[in-house]
């Protein structure tokens, strides 16, 4: 675990975490609520079909709590038993909230690692 100084002798913290989410489906399900005082940096989201039939995924960020979706990911297909990687890295802070969805009633799995630093 790193632990990054943050200037007049005080000190942060930077943790490697992991989530996952079993048998999502086509209702809003969070992969990641910020907290104040906290940068995330995604660093990847796997989902993986398990009911052998295609699918189609979306993943969103509601910035502000205001109900505004930004869509990072809308309606990517999954094929049946398959999986899905999205390594793009993107920051997550304060009240940010990290959503997911499918498009129909499914059974997709979903693990997402992260670093969460927290500031001093």
């Amino acid at each position: 675990m790193a632990n990054p100084s943050t200037g007049f002798g005080g000190a942060a913290t930077e943790v490697l975490r992991r989530r996952y989410l079993t048998a999502i489906s086509n209702s809003e399900e969070t992969l990641l609520t910020g907290v104040a005082n906290h940068i995330y940096t995604v660093l990847s989201v796997i989902f993986t079909e398990q009911a052998g039939a295609s699918e189609a995924i979306h993943m969103y960020v509601d910035a502000d709590s205001s109900g505004s979706d930004v869509y990072l990911m809308s309606s990517q297909p999954i094929g049946a038993e398959g999986t899905f990687v999205w390594n793009d890295r993107f920051i997550l802070t304060e009240t940010d909230k990290l959503h997911t969805k499918t498009a129909n009633a499914a059974n997709v799995d979903v693990w997402i690692t992260y670093i969460d630093q927290q500031l001093a």
